[in-house]
């Protein structure tokens, strides 16, 4: 994908992974906890986790509404107009932003390791999509050949495994296809060649600790940041970035209604942002009584249009005035009483944690799947976590 090691030789053979992530496991009881594992010890399945956009991932034909396709912002401008930037290090909480902040996920320094993506991101010989006829066998139909499906082919120069009679060689095994681990990851390195096009990104980023830094603390050069950046913008094909990352920044609070109407209930944001039920009812009470004082206000013309000589008798008049003296009634205690009922729905769902027996309501809602191939050791550990009380309640990772 890109050649350019901006840490140099030297840092080669450091360990760019994480000290730890943080996971799904479920229990036999079917139970899904949160687990914290090496990454090292399975590499793929951390990728798996870090590369994840989670529930954003089965948006994608509704993020037309939080979002159109353009470039990223530069972060200079961010702040220009009035946005903090905020670090979250979640690839679904990437370019996620409201009227005053911009979440951001640093670039891991793996992802700036072009040997690491040759060997975690790039599809080896024994990939499905090398050998998609394995992967996917159709059934023949007399005499008539089986033709080869037409899957995207990875930019690496390998041959497909020889096949013995239409299998794989006894000592070969096909692997997961890392295609669109390896669009998301050169989606979000080329947000950043948007994000960081001069010295003053360039700043910015390094002081909000955005871009990795080598074994002894010490940043990028810039001349290292150009010469990839300019390498990235090289090789850029919207067709090798992941759908997600065509649109850039995307408005929250509208992702958070596309969540809830496509993830029932109702009551489940993308990201819920308070964390106790007092900041619950001040954040909607205060549309609530914006709102009611609008409706006050057409209440009172209303009222002194009935009582002029031109409107008093005239019943089309009338009959509105009716009808929004009913609504003006219902519907301010109706928005209550829909903000009481989410209220009683999030204490109901977050009964099993105060109670001590259950897993903490999640803040953004974790990937569909869960990760395969479980080392055994981890599984053990979350059922320890679990029969010790819980596992813990963070707000700010699920």
């Amino acid at each position: 994908m890109f050649g350019t090691d901006v840490f140099g030789e030297e840092a080669t053979t450091a360990d760019k992974l994480p000290a730890s992530y943080h996971h799904y496991v479920v229990l036999e009881s079917g139970k899904k906890v949160r687990n914290v594992s090496d990454p090292k010890k399975d590499t793929k399945s951390f990728l798996r986790t870090e590369l994840s956009l989670g529930s954003l991932d089965g948006m994608q034909k509704c993020l037309w509404f939080a979002g159109s396709k353009h470039r990223a912002t530069q972060l200079h401008f961010q702040v220009v107009i009035g946005r903090e930037i905020v670090i979250a290090d979640r690839m679904d909480l990437h370019l996620l932003w409201d009227n005053r902040r911009v979440l951001l996920k640093p670039i891991p320094r793996f992802l700036l390791d072009p040997t690491f993506w040759k060997s975690n991101l790039m599809c080896p010989a024994t990939c499905t999509c090398q050998n998609a006829p394995l992967a996917n066998p159709r059934p023949q139909a007399g005499n008539q050949e089986q033709q080869p499906m037409n899957h995207e082919q990875p930019s690496v120069n390998q041959e497909p495994l020889p096949m013995n009679n239409g299998q794989p060689p006894a000592n070969q095994e096909l692997v997961p296809c890392v295609d669109t681990l390896r669009k998301v990851a050169f989606g979000f390195l080329y947000s950043y060649v948007c994000l960081i096009s001069s010295e003053s990104d360039f700043f910015i980023a390094n002081e909000k600790r955005l871009l990795p830094r080598d074994a002894e603390d010490s940043t990028i050069k810039w001349e290292k940041w150009q010469k990839l950046a300019r390498e990235l913008i090289d090789v850029y094909d919207p067709d090798k970035v992941h759908p997600r990352f065509l649109r850039a920044e995307l408005r929250l609070h509208r992702i958070n209604t596309i969540h809830r109407f496509t993830h029932l209930p109702l009551f489940n944001p993308y990201l819920r942002e308070w964390r106790d039920y007092g900041s619950l009812f001040r954040e909607n009470l205060a549309w609530i009584a914006t709102t009611t004082v609008f409706i006050a206000l057409v209440l009172t013309a209303m009222q002194v249009g009935l009582a002029t000589d031109q409107l008093k008798d005239n019943r089309s008049f009338q009959r509105a005035s009716y009808g929004f003296s009913v609504f003006a009634i219902l519907g301010p205690l109706c928005a209550f009483g829909t903000v009481a009922l989410a209220a009683l729905y999030n204490l109901v769902k977050d009964l099993p944690w105060l109670l001590g027996g259950g897993t903490a309501s999640s803040t953004v809602h974790p990937p569909s799947e869960t990760q395969p191939n479980q080392n055994p050791q981890a599984i053990q550990g979350a059922v320890r976590m679990v029969e010790e009380g819980g596992t813990q309640r963070d707000g700010s990772m699920v």
